[in-house]
């Protein structure tokens, strides 16, 4: 008896494919089973072992990560010169470039006793945002705006800027403007101009009704929003609807502004304070060249000495 008589026959249109081989496929050298050759691991489940020499799929590159902007601090302590603790605070939600003032201080509150008289010091605070201007103690968090709990948990200081004799000297403005800034610079109630965000700077102002710390608010916001903006000037529009509603509770202009001019004097203060540091005349350049509305300075030589203001 023919022994392959058992086997079953391969259909006819097999019959000419000539000599089985063992191409694309390999034993596994630990269970004897057999693979793809592409297969990276066993398909015995038992038997678990591994083919380094296996294709693998090609991963995509790696894109690296892209560098995210930290947010700007909602809280920046001023320097002032002095022992009040003045902060630049956020007035709406992250993003926004309004911002307000906070005075934290300590305060002496007389408390009648049996045995007299005595002096407590109480912690006292006072955001001067207009739709919230109170004086509270800071006993209770019932009795802080949201600002002032943002003040209290400051960790960030304001960079003082220092200002050039020379650049203001060159600076293309009416003499009483020069003598209004240098006047304001060498006060001992801190810096001119200090930088608390990337466009936000709080300038050193005259006293007023309106501003009543002798501070406001500057803003370049850059290409693509309002050129500059200053809080002694009337508020634009197209802005944050609740930044709107409290900026029309801003106070009028000061006096101090140039009625001659479309550029105010803080203007002029934070271009002069631009133009005396290298990376700040190149980081503000278009201003300083006359674009974005700014005003074009000469060149000032900012290397061949002169004298700072830092106040302080």
């Amino acid at each position: 008896m023919d022994p392959s008589s058992g086997r079953p026959k391969a259909p006819s249109f097999l019959s000419d494919l000539g000599k089985a081989t063992l191409r694309g496929i390999r034993k596994c050298p630990r269970c004897g089973t057999f693979n793809g050759t592409r297969g990276l691991v066993c398909k015995n489940k038992t038997c678990g072992a591994v083919f380094r020499r296996g294709a693998r799929r090609r991963q995509p590159p790696q894109q690296p990560p892209t560098a995210v902007s930290p947010p700007p601090p909602a809280a920046v302590r001023i320097l002032t010169g002095s022992r009040s603790h003045l902060y630049s605070v956020r007035r709406g939600e992250p993003g926004g470039h309004g911002r307000c003032f906070v005075e934290l201080g300590v305060s002496d509150a007389p408390v009648p006793t049996a045995e007299g008289t005595l002096v407590t010091r109480l912690g006292s605070s006072r955001c001067y945002l207009p739709s919230c201007l109170k004086v509270a103690t800071t006993t209770t968090e019932e009795d802080q705006c949201r600002h002032v709990k943002l003040a209290l948990a400051c960790q960030t200081e304001a960079t003082p800027l220092a200002l050039k004799s020379s650049v203001l000297e060159a600076l293309p403005a009416p003499p009483e403007t020069k003598e209004t800034l240098w006047q304001l610079a060498t006060q001992p109630t801190g810096p001119l101009v200090q930088r608390v965000t990337k466009t936000s700077l709080v300038v050193k102002c005259k006293t007023s009704p309106g501003h009543s710390l002798g501070y406001l608010h500057a803003s370049f916001p850059g290409k693509g929003n309002a050129s500059f903006s200053c809080s002694c000037r009337a508020p634009q529009k197209g802005g944050n609807q609740e930044e709107e509603e409290e900026e029309e509770e801003e106070e009028e202009e000061e006096e101090e502004e140039l009625p001659s001019s479309p550029r105010c004097i803080h203007f002029f203060a934070c271009l002069c304070a631009f133009a005396s540091d290298d990376d700040l005349a190149q980081e503000f350049a278009e201003f300083l060249a006359g674009g974005e509305g700014g005003l074009p300075l000469p060149s000032l030589g900012l290397g061949r000495g002169g004298i700072f203001w830092g106040g302080g």
